[in-house]
């Protein structure tokens, strides 16, 4: 019976349809004319690597950070929130990208074993700051890996017990600071999610860098990742949880959500859309419905 429960999770999160396999289904000047940028950089020095970025202006106050969480299990229990399908997230009206955040772990059985399969509706523990509007899901202890938002859209790295974040996310570590790299040479290669800005916050960059693909992208270390960051103009930059959860959206010229990188998860030979515990979203305002005369 188990067995068959992960077949059938796994083909649920299986739809090649939503998987771009190139970028060139994006509306260009719609998005242009929001202040996002999206850029599709491939790189085969020291390895192969597809580099996904997104640059959004935030000082032009056409789009609107919002970070989007799954729901809350339990309430007052210990799980913050429960994995769900990242589009799903993302499927609201006025959402034109997004991209994975934080890190999170399961809860240990009985025994003392986590299940890290990973399924829609598996009640998890968020690490780290998360919050949307104002209200925060899951808080930590002040710390230099926070990605927030204040009211006015600016983003902010680190937090301090003063600070009042709209949007709040949190990353594993800083890689880049006051435009300097804060992490050393080498490490192991993986998928990874970054996000920076510019020295006053008001222009944001989103990053996928696809992994574990032999001979089509292989991933990035912490020293190349910082390095990336500060090439593409970052002041500061926040490595986000990576691996498998890596993953970047973006609605494509029909209005429709594409998953723009190549997810490192598979099933029986195909793409596995890892279920996660939230994601940042990046909105522009609707415009409301004119009412019945």
């Amino acid at each position: 019976m188990r067995f068959f429960f992960f077949i059938i999770t796994g083909l649920l999160f299986l739809d090649a349809s939503s998987v771009a396999s190139e970028p060139g289904l994006i509306g260009t000047s719609d998005l242009n004319a929001l202040g996002i940028q999206y850029a599709l950089r491939k790189k085969t020095d020291p390895i192969p690597n597809r580099i996904h970025v997104l640059r959004i202006d935030l000082s032009a106050k056409k789009v609107k950070p919002r970070v989007a969480l799954g729901p809350d299990p339990d309430g007052d229990g210990p799980a913050e929130v429960s994995l769900t399908d990242p589009r799903k997230l993302a499927a609201g009206p006025s959402v034109v990208a997004f991209i994975n955040t934080n890190p999170w772990d399961s809860f240990p059985n009985a025994q003392g074993r986590k299940n890290r399969n990973w399924y829609p509706g598996q009640p998890v523990d968020i690490h780290g700051l998360a919050g949307t509007g104002g209200k925060m899901r899951s808080t930590i202890a002040p710390g230099n890996t926070s990605v927030w938002f204040d009211v006015q859209g600016r983003v902010h790295f680190g937090h301090q017990p003063d600070d009042k974040p709209r949007e709040a996310t949190t990353g594993f570590q800083l890689i880049l600071s006051k435009g300097k790299l804060t992490v050393g040479e080498g490490g192991a290669r993986h998928p990874r999610t970054a996000i920076g800005a510019d020295e006053k916050g008001e222009t944001l960059w989103l990053v996928v860098v696809d992994g574990r693909q032999r001979g089509y992208s292989e991933g990035m270390n912490m020293h190349e990742l910082a390095s990336l960051m500060k090439d593409l103009g970052c002041w500061r930059a926040t490595n986000m949880d990576g691996g498998g959860s890596s993953i970047m959206g973006l609605l494509d010229k029909d209005g429709k959500m594409k998953v723009m990188n190549s997810p490192s998860d598979r099933f029986l030979g195909l793409v596995k859309i890892r279920p996660l515990p939230m994601v940042l979203t990046i909105t522009k305002p609707t415009v409301p419905k004119k009412k019945a005369q």
